[in-house]
């Protein structure tokens, strides 16, 4: 007759844990709480990962709108300088009917008189 092979109580087969039998004989009660502690240290790495990727969609928007701005204060700095050119400027002076004076004006001074 052939030998059975005797049982390893330590011991798992593969058969054993696919059936999963360590889950309810022996020392189950420490194999749930690796479960439980794997189970939560996976809900903290997903909700992480999650308001990880809230941030890096509001720094994106945060880039978008910067770049806005930097567009708009170049457009704006633009039309300033070209107001600020004395042959603009004459020409909006002209078109209120204003002119250059052709001297130049008479500085006006006032002396402080002492009371006595």
């Amino acid at each position: 007759m052939a030998k059975r092979r005797a049982k390893n109580k330590k011991g798992r087969t593969i058969l054993d844990i696919l059936k999963g039998k360590f889950l309810v004989e022996g020392d189950a009660f420490s194999v749930w709480k690796f479960i439980l502690f794997m189970m939560i240290l996976s809900l903290i790495s997903i909700s992480s990962s999650h308001i990880v990727d809230e941030k890096v969609v509001e720094i994106s928007e945060l880039k978008e709108k910067s770049e806005e701005y930097k567009a708009r204060y170049a457009l704006i700095h633009n039309k300033l300088m070209k107001l600020k050119v004395e042959s603009e400027l004459e020409d909006m002076v002209i078109s209120d009917s204003l002119h250059a004076l052709d001297k130049q004006p008479y500085k006006i001074l006032v002396l402080k008189v002492k009371d006595e």
